[in-house]
């Protein structure tokens, strides 16, 4: 499971690098064309779907590699047993929102079938689908990242910047 996971998460950042890159080069590519003359009308709605989806596997990836800001001026005058259960209970109310996220995001995208995107022929559930599939991932790191804070001594959940599972 570990060899297929890391696998998983190098396809992730593969992805994650091509949207970013798509969202940057079609958007160089839609001034260097308006401003010859030729605009891509649908370049903007292009962008906006891949942006949608690169924020949740962006997300995903910034908390499996410690990489999200984090405000511990309060927290770190707590006992470590206490930093602990305060970690924990933040994980566990993170999980939370993302699993409603999953459950009202599903029903969310097929109400958005027949709605489409304004310059192209394209349903808006593929933006709209980014919610449930991402708020999915980022529930299964946040369930690896818990069972990591509960093994820990101090409740965190690995050294900054790895992305090593367990």
């Amino acid at each position: 499971m570990s060899k297929f996971y890391h696998y998983f998460v190098k396809g992730e950042e593969i992805i994650a690098c091509i949207l970013l890159a798509g969202i940057v080069g079609l958007m160089f590519l839609s001034a260097v064309l308006r401003k010859a003359g030729l605009p891509l009308n649908w370049a903007g709605d292009t962008s906006l779907l891949l942006f949608t989806w690169s924020c949740f596997f962006g997300a995903d990836l910034a908390i499996r590699e410690k990489s999200m800001v984090n405000v511990d001026m309060l927290l770190t005058r707590f006992p470590v047993k206490v930093q602990k259960a305060i970690r924990i209970a933040c994980q566990v109310a993170a999980m939370a929102l993302l699993i409603s996220l999953v459950y009202f995001g599903v029903p969310l995208c097929i109400d958005s079938v027949d709605r489409k995107f304004s310059n192209m022929n394209l349903s808006y559930s593929w933006a709209s689908a980014s919610v449930p599939a991402g708020s999915a991932l980022l529930t299964v790191t946040s369930f690896i990242n818990l069972v990591k804070m509960v093994k820990s001594e101090d409740g965190t959940y690995g050294k900054q910047g790895g992305s090593e599972i367990c």
